[in-house]
């Protein structure tokens, strides 16, 4: 991402390298074919977007932010990658949007539920407003007791993440992978209510200012735990915490769950009991794989578990984006939505023949999915299962 910034508008504000991608651009449209935004029919355009940066280079006049690129263009954007991966000049289309998307925010300029998600973040330290002590609550009907990483060392650092922790969807999928740590005997621990949300989404939202104080306590937190490694579920706390935040005394090593389920269930020490026959396929999350490469871990599991997998059309770093990201997933669809990018998804899964489960291993992905069954009429046809119920059911 850009260097922190109070944003830019304006022609000058923005750096030679930012304005040079318009120069570049071939506008062969491969981004906007990538696009979720362009495809759920949002007033994104990655393509033009690099144009009208083009015309400000070449024409001069008024702002490139309110004149030539509208705010609804900024706000479509999931921070997906797909645009700037497949750019054959190399363009960075998402850091011209968050410095827009700064200038936006430090003008006050934000949606209502964009804005509430801010204020909980900066209040209670979690998107869902919940108080820090509701944070280990997820832990309350496990069988055995999690350590506090806190008050004894272990050797596996569990960062949850706040869906993880706090949405009911997704609880029952967090004990399932405690449970699979705790059978395989891995030494673990939680941080309890001193975890604050990584500030991934809310970086890419455009509030540079409180990814900073979300990092530097969390830093802080685990930089009193006593630890080999750290482990998480969710995609993207794994990229915040293994590439942006500012670490000095080693404690970025960090893995995402399912390299440690890979790991787990390829030494032995997590054995398969119960191989079920079945075809599943798999959504590539967009923060485990274009951002970090990280797509055959998951695979190496589900073959374990005796599943085929049946790829979709889009995969690997091809693979096709929830809309959950870029703090998305707090904001409103636009009155244009044709159909959201999660809809798009389940529908594509649907049509593999004799596919009848799409396996996640995010937790926005889970609710995103979910959601997108009803509202697509799936409900019943497809079913959306987290890697670790899989690999529960087929170890305990």
């Amino acid at each position: 991402l850009p260097p922190p910034s109070e944003g830019a508008a304006l022609r000058e504000e923005f750096t030679w390298r930012q304005l040079f991608n318009g120069l570049a651009c071939a506008e062969c449209g491969r981004c906007d074919r990538a696009c979720p935004g362009v495809a759920s029919g949002a007033a994104l355009s990655p393509k033009m977007l690099m144009h009208h940066l083009k015309e400000s280079v070449r024409d001069g006049g008024g702002p490139i932010l309110g004149d030539l690129v509208k705010p609804a263009e900024v706000w479509g954007c999931t921070t997906c990658f797909s645009c700037m991966d497949l750019c054959p000049v190399f363009n960075e289309h998402v850091p011209v949007l968050i410095e827009m998307r700064r200038k936006l925010v430090t003008a006050g300029e934000v949606e209502p539920r964009l804005q509430e998600a801010m204020t909980r973040l900066t209040r209670y330290g979690n998107s869902f407003g919940s108080s820090p002590r509701a944070r280990p609550k997820w832990t309350q009907e496990l069988a055995f007791k999690i350590k506090d990483a806190r008050k004894e060392a272990v050797d596996c650092l569990w960062i949850t993440g706040d869906y993880a922790a706090f949405d009911p969807r997704v609880t029952p999928v967090t004990r399932g992978f405690a449970r699979s740590l705790n059978q395989a005997g891995v030494d673990f621990g939680i941080l309890y209510e001193a975890e604050q949300n990584s500030g991934n989404d809310i970086r890419r939202a455009g509030e540079e200012g409180l990814f900073e104080v979300l990092m530097d306590k969390n830093v802080a937190a685990i930089g009193k735990a006593g630890h080999q490694r750290l482990v998480t579920t969710d995609p993207h706390t794994y990229h915040a915490l293994k590439n942006e935040y500012r670490w000095t005394n080693g404690n970025g090593r960090v893995a995402h769950y399912t390299e440690v389920l890979d790991e787990l269930i390829g030494s032995g020490k997590l054995p398969v009991l119960h191989k079920r026959e079945m075809r599943v396929t798999y959504h590539d999350p967009c923060y485990l794989g274009r951002y970090n490469g990280l797509y055959d871990a998951p695979r190496n599991v589900l073959r374990a578990l005796g599943a085929t997998l049946v790829e979709m059309p889009r995969n690997r770093d091809r693979s096709f984006c929830c809309g959950a990201g870029g703090g998305r997933i707090w904001m409103e669809d636009s009155a244009e939505i044709k159909e959201r990018p999660a809809e798009n998804r389940v529908r594509e899964a649907a049509t593999l023949a004799g596919v009848t489960t799409l396996v996640v291993s995010c937790p926005k992905d889970l609710v995103m999915f979910q959601d997108a069954l009803k509202t697509t009429g799936l409900d019943g046809k497809l079913e959306v299962k987290d890697i670790a119920q899989l690999v529960e059911q087929a170890t305990a």
